[in-house]
């Protein structure tokens, strides 16, 4: 329901969501574009709390007559009233990713009209959060409470994890403003026949070239990319007698960019992709490759120049 109220908001508001995924520490709702305004990314936060909260509430105004007698429906509503509670509260806390983190960049996107500014901002304090937790849970370790100590070491290592990638975003989102794909994608990308041997790929390409990837090519269109990865799936002895386009990853599943794109735009696909690269293709031809490789010596580049101040 938490991830549900995200959802349903940002649904309302357009940005599209891509589904909604439950795991240990609890979920996420996957949407694919920024908010366009300081208020739609206050509403969008501020909702799921809100749910968590109110279902608390309803649990605990349930619970209250049943609690004098021990039965399995009182003990569901005081778990329920009692892990919303702490799950609302928790996720108020103000830095990224937790639901307080977007709260805060959004006031602070809405006094300082910087999206960018907000975003560093409530990453950097998601960082602070993690690691006083992490205090905490070497603390709680060492007194002798092991498990939630463990538990509590889990959680860090997610919100600063999470912390990290968010400000990793905000500062390519700086640096690379302005900039489209063809500005920073390999034109001569290393491109090798659907029908060679994995053996003859390794030997005759990846090694020689140092090259964790290639494009497959069946005549003049891209067929796929194969990657390390991949390859590692057969086993050694196999090699000589697997066709690469078997094991490759097909074209149909890669995502497809123009060199007039945006890096805005497309950097969400080259992170949601299987592979660290992507094909750039102009009129149905290949006109080079997107890679994270390529992302990061021009980082690299533009920050040794102080490209990233003047943006």
């Amino acid at each position: 329901m938490h991830e549900l109220g995200h959802s349903l908001v940002a649904r309302a508001h357009a940005l599209p969501v891509k589904n909604i995924v439950l795991f240990i520490f609890g979920g996420v709702a996957n949407i694919e574009e920024e908010a366009h305004s300081a208020g739609v990314e206050f509403k969008v936060a501020v909702i799921g709390p809100l749910i968590s909260l109110i279902i608390a509430g309803v649990c605990f105004l349930l619970w209250l007559p049943l609690r004098l007698v021990p039965s399995p429906v009182a003990a569901i509503l005081y778990v329920l009233w009692l892990s919303n509670l702490l799950i609302g509260i928790f996720n108020l806390l103000p830095g990224f990713p937790l639901d307080g983190g977007r709260i805060l960049k959004a006031i602070v996107w809405k006094f300082t009209g910087s999206p960018v500014k907000a975003t560093r901002m409530a990453a950097n304090t998601g960082m602070v959060i993690a690691y006083l937790l992490i205090i905490w849970g070497i603390f709680q370790f060492f007194s002798g409470d092991t498990l939630d100590g463990i538990w509590i070491g889990f959680i860090d290592w997610f919100l600063l994890s999470a912390s990290l990638a968010e400000r990793t975003q905000s500062t390519f989102e700086v640096v690379f403003r302005g900039i489209n794909v063809g500005q920073v994608m390999n034109k001569d990308p290393l491109t090798v026949p659907a029908n060679i041997s994995l053996q003859k790929l390794v030997d005759e390409y990846l090694l020689p070239q140092g090259l964790p990837s290639a494009l497959v090519m069946q005549g003049d269109d891209v067929a796929g990319l194969i990657t390390l990865a991949n390859i590692r799936q057969v086993p050694r002895e196999n090699w000589s007698q697997t066709p690469i386009g078997l094991v490759m990853i097909p074209a149909d599943r890669l995502p497809v960019i123009s060199p007039e794109q945006s890096l805005k735009e497309v950097l969400h696909l080259l992170a949601d992709a299987n592979s660290d690269q992507l094909p750039v293709l102009q009129n149905g031809h290949l006109v080079g490759i997107l890679s994270r490789e390529e992302l990061m010596r021009s980082l690299q580049v533009r920050q040794n120049l102080g490209l990233n101040r003047a943006a």
